[in-house]
């Protein structure tokens, strides 16, 4: 028998099953049913047979299935991370931290970690920090082994994104120095470059210069041109916080430059050259090139919202 039959027949005694029995035998059907339409991408189906399977164990007394709970409730979050509803896989994912910590489930920490991600994933900034936060906790609750790297690198990703550029620096020094411990070097490379992405939103040219350059050289041997034209674009901004606007300009036109000759079409970062370049041509009288700029711009960004809107729906 092939294993594809196999499986058929398998699915034809669960739902046979499913149907004689009621309670938690039901219950464990509908699971193996689940994790059948998982494997074959069904994730709605492999969903709606994880909610019932749940609401059967709940009906029956939470107390008595808490582990059976526990683990239909990561199924379900992973379904919602397949069908791409990142806010409510972690809403789910956290019904299941909740019976962890109650079980004493150790590598809670590891769910803390992915709850976090699914909270980024879902712009919900606050809870990603706080989930990543938990996580630590939980490690040295249970004496595990340490992120302290992941950990504080996906906390300062959270507070970039909250306009907290001070509090996401020291997180990613924290990061840095523990993935410096295990030797994580190009880990290490990336916590330089986004640390040099904070100081560019804070316009501090001596410690832009200062970690975008441990940066460059790094992606320099490696060739990675998309951290290299990120990094000139924000050397052109400590240019002009210096007030060297010619040599701003000049870094300016190289990143665009070198982003279009690889080409890649990352519409927020040439957007974002492209208003420097505004700002430059206002600041050498050159209002109407300014203005020309400024117009391609905001076409630029409604095309660009518009693909955004759509891609989410």
């Amino acid at each position: 028998m092939s294993e594809e039959k196999a499986l058929d027949e398998l699915e034809k005694e669960l739902w046979q099953r499913a149907a004689n029995n009621e309670g938690s035998i039901r219950a464990d059907a509908y699971i193996g049913l689940s994790r059948i339409a998982f494997d074959k991408g069904k994730f709605k189906e492999s969903l709606a047979l994880c909610e019932s399977a749940r609401d059967i164990f709940e009906s029956e007394g939470k107390s008595q299935y808490q582990r059976e709970i526990f683990d239909v409730s990561v199924g379900i979050s992973k379904n919602y991370g397949e069908l791409k509803l990142a806010g409510q896989a972690a809403k789910a994912l956290g019904e299941a931290i909740e019976i962890a910590e109650i079980i004493g489930i150790e590598e809670v920490d590891d769910l803390h970690r992915d709850q976090g991600r699914l909270f980024f994933d879902a712009g919900e900034y606050e809870n990603s920090i706080a989930a990543h936060q938990r996580a630590i906790e939980s490690t040295h609750k249970y004496f595990r082994d340490e992120s302290v790297g992941i950990d504080y690198f996906n906390i300062a990703m959270g507070l970039y994104e909250l306009g907290r550029y001070g509090e996401s620096i020291e997180a990613y020094l924290k990061s840095r120095q523990g993935f410096a411990a295990d030797k994580e070097i190009a880990s290490v490379a990336d916590c330089d470059y986004r640390i040099c992405g904070n100081y560019a939103k804070l316009e501090d040219a001596v410690q832009i210069e200062y970690y975008g350059r441990r940066a460059l050289d790094f992606y320099t041997i490696l060739s990675d041109y998309r951290k290299i034209w990120n990094l000139k674009y924000y050397f052109g901004i400590a240019a002009k916080a210096l007030g060297e606007l010619e040599k701003a300009g000049e870094l300016f036109e190289e990143a665009k430059n070198l982003a279009h000759a690889m080409g890649w079409q990352e519409w927020e970062f040439l957007i974002a050259v492209e208003k420097e370049c505004a700002y430059l041509c206002e600041a050498n009288g050159m209002s109407d090139q300014a203005k020309e700029i400024l117009r391609r711009i905001a076409s630029v960004e409604e095309i660009v919202n518009v693909a955004v809107i759509h891609e989410a729906a």
